[in-house]
């Protein structure tokens, strides 16, 4: 039989019974008693197991084999569980992980290779031949393996000096027998009371009358047993039977959830959608002047079909945050255990949804800012009791929904971040000027961590380094059309704020109008809009501000970027806020015309995706092409 069609459905069950053993190591961690995680444990590990091989993938399954004896010890207590043998099973886990990953792209190859990532440097799994012996070793320890045959020879010897004595008995018996039946026939000859014939038919009559009754006795005896047996197997049947129906809903809850459908299918359905919303939208406007009521019956069910349509799509698409945290536990535990640290790790807003595409785009960036934290923000314990700190430090990462984006927020209460650190490494690099870095504020100093190859000796280590790749995660971050921003305090910690937009496929966008043209300003880089009057405009080194809650806010007019001539007789200014990483910015246009969902076209053409300023483009229902801004650039 073909399996490849399965290997879909068995890596999603993989990873999730992989993500439940790795939950409940965590939480046995903390509480080696808690023998509801044990089970928890041992059970999707036996999971795991069977559809490994269902799946005939051999050494996975003598891995969870040795993997599921070594649980069951826990749980009966003939081995405690301790901080070392976690860690093997942490191994054990990354091993089959490894070994998931190669089956799943069809590597015959018994060695695993490493993984390559931009952001997270590679990953090595353990051999699995050096995790299963050792599992073996712990499973079956010498001084074990001796007494158990040494039990074996005893119960052996045992068992033969039984046999000659139970066969002795029934010999013994059997003769008695047989002297009982003889007398009795005697007798039954000397009386005379029927033929020769006659004792003989009663004879053996009696005989095979003894003999029934004898078989009868064993019967009964071994129907007993068999009715003990019965009702064992029947607890047993009824015990599986239950674990059955558990199983069962599992698998129909699993069938429910794990539903798979390509990022690309949803993506070539949503462009569909996208369509037809600018066709509905050309449509309303082609009937605008109709005064057939069927018409505007028909287009308004039309339109309420469409709506709805499209927010199922949009539904569809989005998944919750814990599909990604569900690995920064283990990795926040890793971390510390390697830097002799202790952390205390904290997830809120798990249930939060974001689009897929940005979900599998922000992986990479929360893991580096998380490793960063861990590895440059948490200080040693020791230092942290000299500081009047706890000596477990704290790392949390929360998630909240917004008006018309996400908000995640990756905080510590470590060292912070050394700002004059910066400033020198900057200098050094030829980033800014001796005068500019004088003049840099504490905010605009932190910010320098985002240029690329900023870098500092005291910043870097093997896993990780403030500044080291922070350039890469920016950038990611504001390819999705969202910004990022950190603050911190020496001696306090930091914290970074990732705004993100909930789906990549439609956006809500302020319409503004500059010159003749129409353009699109994502609403996740709007602050407020406000009307300006003209002598309110002040010019500081040759630059337009407007003073606002006593500072400074620059001004630039669109019509000046886009090489418009300047409206002669202009009275009053209209603004646009808009923010980038902390950075405040006032666009000047000519007019607001309204909030507007619009469907991202990204530039295909060659010529057009690197062009400054814009993120892409979209179709209105007159047929007319806007372009969106990409404030990130332009700010």
């Amino acid at each position: 039989m073909d399996m490849s069609k399965y290997i879909g459905i068995f890596r999603s069950e993989a990873e999730k019974n992989i993500k439940e053993i790795s939950d409940s190591l965590l939480a046995l961690e903390q509480n080696p008693e808690n023998m509801e995680q044990m089970n928890v444990m041992f059970r999707a590990a036996h999971t795991f197991k069977g559809m490994a091989a269902t799946m005939g993938f051999k050494q996975i399954v003598e891995l969870t084999h040795e993997m599921e004896s070594l649980i069951d010890r826990f749980r009966t207590g003939r081995l405690t569980l301790d901080s070392s043998l976690i860690d093997i099973l942490f191994e054990c886990l990354d091993s089959l992980e490894g070994l998931v990953e190669n089956v799943c792209k069809g590597v015959e190859s018994k060695t695993i290779e490493r993984k390559n990532d931009r952001l997270e440097g590679n990953k090595s799994y353990p051999d699995a031949g050096e995790v299963l012996k050792t599992l073996r070793t712990i499973n079956n320890p010498p001084e074990e393996v001796i007494s158990q045959k040494n039990e074996s020879d005893s119960f052996s010897a045992d068992k033969k000096v039984e046999e000659k004595v139970e066969k002795k008995v029934e010999e013994k018996e059997k003769r008695e027998e047989e002297k009982k039946l003889e007398s009795i026939n005697e007798e039954l000859k000397e009386k005379k009371s029927f033929a020769y014939s006659g004792p003989d038919f009663k004879v053996k009559n009696v005989q095979n009358s003894k003999i029934q009754d004898s078989k009868i006795q064993d019967s009964k005896i071994q129907d007993s047993k068999i009715q003990d047996l019965k009702i064992q197997d029947s607890k047993i049947q009824d015990s599986k039977t239950q674990d059955s129906k558990i199983q069962d809903s599992r698998k129909q809850d699993s069938k429910i959830q794990g539903s798979r459908i390509s990022t690309e299918q949803l993506d070539k359905l949503m462009n569909l959608v996208g369509e037809l919303v600018i066709n509905r939208s050309r449509v309303k406007e082609l009937t605008g002047e109709a005064t057939s009521k069927d018409l505007e019956l028909v287009l308004s069910d039309f339109q309420k079909l469409t709506r709805e349509l499209q927010e199922e799509v949009l539904e569809i698409r989005m998944v919750p945050l814990d599909h990604i945290t569900n690995i920064f536990p283990r990795m926040i535990r890793d971390l510390a255990k390697a830097q002799n640290k202790k952390i205390n790790f904290i997830i809120r807003g798990k249930e939060i949804k974001l689009d897929r595409a940005i979900m599998e785009e922000i992986v990479d960036p929360l893991v580096h800012l998380l490793r960063n934290a861990a590895d440059h923000g948490i200080e040693i314990p020791e230092k942290r009791v000299e500081l009047g700190k706890d000596e477990n430090g704290t790392i949390m990462i929360t998630a909240s929904r917004q008006q018309n984006y996400v908000l995640i927020k990756i905080e510590d209460d470590g060292r912070g971040i050394n700002t004059e650190e910066i400033r020198k490494a900057a200098l050094e690099k030829g980033l800014i000027s001796r005068e500019e870095a004088e003049k840099l504020s504490e905010r605009e100093a932190i910010q320098l961590i985002f240029a690329p190859g900023l870098s500092t000796s005291s910043m870097i280590t093997d896993l990780s380094g403030r500044g080291v790749g922070m350039d890469v995660v920016k950038n990611r971050i504001e390819r999705l059309g969202g910004s990022i921003k950190v603050d911190s305090k020496p001696g306090s910690g930091s914290r970074f704020e990732l705004r993100l937009p909930i789906t990549i496929a439609l956006y809500q966008a302020m319409l503004v109008k500059v010159g003749m043209e129409r353009y699109a300003i994502p609403f996740t880089n709007i602050v407020k809009s406000i009307s300006v009057r003209k002598e309110e405009v002040r010019h500081i080194g040759g630059e337009e501000v407007v003073v606002m809650n006593e500072k400074a806010l620059p001004l630039l007019r669109l019509r000046k970027l886009f090489q418009l001539p300047d409206i002669q007789k202009e009275e009053n200014l209209v603004v646009v806020i808009v923010e980038n990483a902390g950075r405040y910015i006032g666009l000047v246009v000519d007019a607001l015309l309204g909030k507007q969902e619009v469907i991202l076209k990204n530039f295909k053409s060659r010529l057009l995706e690197k062009t400054r300023g814009f993120a892409g483009a979209t179709i209105m229902g007159d047929g007319s092409v806007i372009l969106i801004l990409d404030v990130n650039s332009i700010i």
